[in-house]
């Protein structure tokens, strides 16, 4: 878990190890994002990729400040420019490529990341320990 103050955002990586299909590749153009539900272990939690710099990183969207989404459920995660995704709760903002907040509540605390690979063209997050 990551434990910031009295606030506590939990870890999602304990539930399983697999692979989950998120969309084709050329669904996320650049400074675009995709989301995906998942139920694990009986729970809905939700994840979602980003492309920023032809690169695709996906992260759980959880606010490394508290634990809520980043989005309001609209799939929209970057800042108005592009540069940056941004917690729409608290206006925690992170890089796009490491999930470092850079300013806000958690400066210096960073998003939790999740495998994120390309095979055939599609897009698949990569769950494990």
């Amino acid at each position: 878990d990551i434990f910031h103050g009295s606030f506590v955002a939990p870890s999602f990586h304990f539930f399983l190890k697999k692979t989950v299909f998120v969309c084709k590749e050329k669904e996320i153009s650049e400074v675009q994002s995709k989301k995906v539900s998942l139920k694990l272990k009986g729970r809905t939690v939700d994840a979602f990729v980003v492309r920023y710099r032809g690169k695709l990183c996906a992260y759980w969207n959880r606010c490394s400040h508290m634990p809520l989404p980043l989005d309001w459920g609209d799939n929209d995660f970057f800042s108005p420019d592009k540069k940056y995704l941004i917690c729409k709760n608290h206006g925690a903002v992170y890089a796009p490529d490491s999930g470092e907040c850079v300013a806000g509540p958690c400066t210096g605390h960073s998003l939790e990341s999740i495998g994120c690979a390309v095979d055939g063209r599609k897009v698949y997050l990569k769950l494990t320990d």
